[in-house]
């Protein structure tokens, strides 16, 4: 079989793995803000400007463009991702081709990445950035411009992946073994093509949003306030409770809690033995690896950052890879002798410790009983039954007390602790949202001029019908500054004073204004 007939038949075998559980669940918060994003572009409006968005804008107008093309749907991103996941999956296979390793060893690599990929799902837009990071990978020894244009392209779904890229490229060019004149010639194609897809994609947006309102929300808000809101502690004292018999599974509950709790320290470890047995084994010919190397460290620094089920992805991806590496190099001379061979291990059991948890993982997302959302844009989209009853009352009461476009506001559980809101409820019953805040960013809608500013919107357009979203996710007690209470509940006094409760479904209160 030839190379890109494996290819297709591993894209083909990463799409299944992904897609096997593609019309499982919702998201009320992030599958939301994402959906509710791209809505907003679709019909005009520009993020930072017209309403508060601190990703980079390359997922909301992808989505917002096939939301025009097929219209609204909670399938379509799906789609995109299913794709994504089998690209990244893929490259990773090639990526360990390219380093030497054998067909087996390439094709384990492989595993590791799909399975990886497939969980947790969301419309999160690291999965097409991280394939066009591994595309750059493959692309940067004979093809710098395009290294370059797909790093610039990264650089317009996810600014830190582009960074990590750039740094780790730019640090191989300079290792590599040619003369000085090729080493800055390479460089300079690779930058100036990154520079200038980048630039060329988001001066449309930077213009009509203002450059000083992007420049908050793209730089200093993730820069400075993101970390001290939502950050949680690393990972490693387990306080819960094992059980290790199995319960109609591959693994029990618990102890599939055990394994997902500790995987952002595993794939740590993993990392630091890969690139440890790799520095080890360093040659000049292997200077394009360096890039690799830097953007895993980068994948590293982005679990940190948060690290939950949501950021293993990305590193448990790069930690195969560079396995993979690790292990293809072992023929080559050496330094270091044992703690080589501890950094190959480390790294091999951290792939295969994230291997079986992507199986059992795999294996629990097909066995929870679900019922098909019955609602036009769920097109085929299933949710547990207990979920399903209280949100199609809850869309079926807006739509029956709503004109089409007039506008409703969905409150979280409380107005000075937040942790996560339901914006998905806005896509869901087909009706915009009245502020500018569909994300409900603690420390942001916790203020009081914030609350103020949603207040007066509420009261500039007669906002008719308010839901509640009462689920503890929205207030939960993070180990954060999110987790405490800003004593600000102007929105809360102001939706008890103008608003009464009509009805109730689970944890959606419908609220009528009085």
């Amino acid at each position: 079989m030839t190379d890109r007939a494996l290819a297709a038949l591993l894209f083909g075998g990463a799409a299944l793995i992904s897609g096997i559980t593609i019309l499982q669940g919702i998201q009320p918060n992030d599958e939301g803000l994402m959906l509710q994003a791209a809505a907003r572009v679709a019909d005009g409006q520009v993020p930072y400007g017209d309403f508060w968005w601190f990703y980079p804008p390359g997922q909301p107008y992808l989505l917002a463009f096939l939301w025009q093309l097929f219209g609204p749907s909670l399938l379509t991103w799906r789609i995109v991702r299913v794709l994504c996941d089998a690209a990244v999956a893929t490259l990773a296979w090639a990526l360990a081709r390219r380093g030497g390793a054998s067909q087996r060893l390439a094709l384990a690599t492989w595993l590791a990445a799909a399975l990886a990929m497939a969980w947790p799902s969301g419309p999160h837009p690291f999965p097409p950035t991280l394939a066009m990071a591994l595309g750059a990978l493959l692309l940067m020894e004979k093809r710098p411009v395009l290294a370059g244009g797909l790093a610039g392209l990264a650089a317009v779904w996810r600014i830190e992946f582009a960074a990590y890229l750039g740094v780790g490229m730019l640090l191989a060019y300079a290792m590599r073994p040619v003369p000085r004149r090729e080493q800055a010639e390479a460089a300079a194609l690779f930058a100036g093509a990154a520079l200038g897809v980048a630039a060329l994609l988001y001066a449309p947006v930077v213009f009509t949003a203002g450059l000083g309102d992007s420049f908050d929300l793209l730089i200093r808000y993730p820069v400075q306030d993101f970390s001290h809101y939502q950050s949680l502690p690393f990972p490693v004292d387990f306080d819960g409770v094992l059980n290790a018999s199995s319960i109609g599974g591959f693994l029990s509950d618990s102890a599939e809690s055990l394994l997902l709790f500790y995987l952002p320290l595993v794939l740590m470890i993993g990392l630091v033995g890969a690139v440890a047995a790799l520095a080890l084994r360093y040659t000049r010919a292997r200077w394009w690896q360096v890039a690799g190397g830097v953007f895993a460290i980068g994948m590293a620094h982005y679990l940190v950052t948060r690290p939950d089920a949501f950021h293993t992805a990305p590193l448990a991806v790069m930690v195969a890879v560079l396995a993979s590496w690790a292990v293809a190099s072992r023929a080559d001379p050496a330094r270091g002798g044992r703690l080589r061979s501890v950094g190959v291990v480390a790294a091999v059991l951290a792939v295969a410790y994230a291997t079986v948890e992507g199986i059992d993982r795999r294996w629990l997302e097909l066995r929870p009983e679900r019922a098909e959302l019955r609602l036009p844009v769920a097109d085929g989209v299933r949710v547990a039954r207990s979920e399903r009853e209280p949100l199609e009352r809850t869309v079926r009461y807006v739509r029956a007390h709503t004109r089409p476009g007039e506008p409703i506001y969905v409150a979280p559980k409380r107005s000075d602790l937040v942790t996560a809101s339901a914006p998905l409820l806005y896509v869901l019953a087909d009706r915009p949202n009245p502020t500018r805040y569909d994300i409900a960013a603690p420390g942001i809608v916790t203020s009081e001029p914030v609350q103020d500013e949603i207040v007066g919107d509420l009261q500039r357009t007669g906002v008719r019908v308010v839901i509640r979203w009462t689920d503890p996710a929205s207030a939960a007690r993070e180990p954060n500054r999110a987790g405490r209470s800003s004593g600000v509940t102007v929105l809360d006094a102001y939706l008890a004073a103008s608003f009464r409760r009509v009805a109730r479904y689970g944890d959606y209160e419908l609220l009528a204004r009085r």
